[in-house]
């Protein structure tokens, strides 16, 4: 946005308003509920839910169905019922109420192992508790765009079950493993299929009904093969059933995004933006910045934020990229062999991809719905957050002094979580505004700027503190050393200090949060 000179105005006065994207035209379709009241519709709803759970029981119960086919069949009616919603209610209230609902329930049936038929697998999954999970995002941000809803809705109810029936059915599977499940070529080859499929066939289904015109086939093929790629790598470096929500997040997001491109004639744009992500994950990958897993999990968040906001994106992430990846080299032999003893790689998997980068990516969409400078300030500030970060810690890496506590000052070993030195801090403080500057020349107020510095460096302060106090520090028995992992050298580490739960990733993750969070609080 700009004022009458051409210059950008000032980021911090503009308001955040998801309810009106400015990319994306609302779209409605019939209502045809045959009740007064939405929560009429809203009890016969849920009783309907949980009577095919009951089914599901006993289907596997007295009908000795096994429970990975009564847990399909159950996947398949409640996305069914799912996808009518938008034809049986008239707000996203009773829906949105409705996933809270099972998302709840689902989480008590887990933990008790009730429902065994609508949750026994041979492997441990959180997919039942995914996917209200992402029919409640969906009800949230994607209802008065009900085209997006469905089709991200087909690609979860069926595509989803295509790939694991045909991975499990195949006579010849050839397996692969990209994180943590193992998937089969198969699967994936018939998820990308059956994503392009209901892509298409749903655009033009749902298109119809809403009385637009369909596309021509030289945007929709096109379409249908962005969707499917997007989805079907979501669905391949998935773990514990979390593509039951990744998958129609990442679906409804890429229609959106090439609908928009559509839209203002910028496919070829979008299309470069595509193959400049791809190269840059590719490049890291050769160079074994990122493992196989990340590299595709970098491809996705590439294509989301240089698709989505352009230059004034791509170069604060791009700088924070190669100039890590820089530091990272320099010395490489030292600090791999450092990190190996406290128990990091050099390679970054797809969970430490999102955990720099996931904030940064989400501050993209939500800018791509509601464009505001104060979400782009708080998108700077983020990355800021991450750059502060790992220079810090590359940069550190080179002093000559021992580190100490960030809270008790007391002396620590080397690159360990929750340790300060003076040239780690000017590392952080360099990152912060290099990160700052990269916005420069795409925002005329330079208050916002300093207040991007201010806000990463906070940030890389918040990650220290969490680091010394609640990331997880373990003993291993074997060499006798403090790490940050719970297996090292082959053996079950000891919990010493901090919390399990709360790993390297999940600060990182925090602290990015911090770095926007401060912005668009003080917005």
């Amino acid at each position: 946005m700009r004022n009458a000179d051409g210059k950008l105005a000032a980021p911090l006065r503009f308001s955040i308003d998801l309810s009106s994207p400015a990319h994306v035209p609302l779209i409605m379709l019939p209502v045809i509920s045959p009740f007064s009241s939405d929560w009429i519709t809203f009890s016969i709803f849920l009783t309907a839910i949980f009577g095919l759970i009951g089914l599901s029981e006993f289907a596997r119960v007295r009908l000795a169905w096994p429970s990975e086919v009564s847990r399909k069949f159950v996947h398949i009616l409640v996305g069914l019922f799912v996808l009518a919603s938008p034809f049986l209610f008239s707000t996203n209230r009773p829906p949105v109420l409705l996933a809270i609902i099972f998302i709840a329930v689902n989480l008590l049936a887990l933990r008790s192992a009730a429902f065994k038929g609508m949750h026994t697998t041979e492997r441990k999954t959180y997919g039942t508790v995914y996917f209200p999970i992402a029919y409640l995002i969906l009800c949230l941000f994607w209802w008065e765009r009900p085209i997006t809803f469905q089709v991200a809705l087909l690609l979860l109810t069926f595509a989803d079950t295509a790939t694991a029936l045909a991975g499990e059915n195949s006579r010849n599977p050839e397996p692969f493993r990209l994180w943590q499940d193992e998937k089969t070529v198969q699967g994936s080859l018939v998820m990308a299929i059956t994503s392009a499929l209901l892509t298409g066939l749903g655009a033009a289904f749902f298109r119809n009904l809403a009385g637009m015109d369909p596309f021509e086939l030289q945007i929709l093929i096109p379409l249908c093969l962005f969707v499917a790629a997007t989805s079907t790598i979501a669905e391949a470096v998935s773990n514990s059933g979390s593509d039951n929500l990744s998958v129609p997040i990442v679906a409804a997001v890429t229609y959106d995004l090439y609908f928009s491109a559509a839209q203002n004639g910028e496919i070829m744009t979008l299309l470069l933006w595509i193959l400049f992500s791809f190269a840059l994950a590719q490049g890291a990958f050769s160079f074994r910045a990122l493992s196989t897993d990340g590299a595709l999990g970098a491809f996705v968040l590439g294509v989301f934020i240089f698709g989505i906001g352009g230059w004034r994106f791509v170069l604060p992430m791009g700088i924070f990229f190669i100039v890590s990846s820089l530091l990272s080299s320099i010395g490489k032999d030292a600090k791999e062999k450092h990190r190996q003893a406290i128990g990091k790689g050099s390679q970054r998997d797809v969970v430490q991809v999102y955990a720099n980068g996931g904030v940064p990516m989400l501050l993209a969409i939500w800018w791509f719905y509601s464009p505001s400078e104060l979400l782009y300030v708080a998108y700077l500030a983020s990355v800021a957050a991450a750059a502060a970060d790992t220079w810090a810690t590359e940069i550190g890496f080179y002093t000559r002094g021992v580190p100490r506590n960030c809270v008790t000052f007391r002396t620590m070993e080397p690159g360990t979580s929750g340790g300060i030195t003076l040239l780690g801090t000017i590392g952080a403080l360099f990152g912060a505004g290099v990160i700052a500057l990269s916005g420069r020349f795409l925002m005329a107020d330079a208050n916002a700027l300093l207040m991007v510095v201010v806000a990463g460096f906070a940030a890389n302060c918040f990650d220290s503190v969490l680091g010394a106090t609640v990331q997880a520090t373990y003993m291993c028995g074997g060499c006798n050393r403090k790490v940050e992992v719970a297996h090292h050298c082959e053996r079950r580490t000891t919990l010493t200090s901090g919390s399990g739960l709360v790993n390297n990733d999940t600060v990182n993750l925090l602290c990015t949060m911090a770095g926007g969070g401060i912005i668009l609080m003080m917005g």
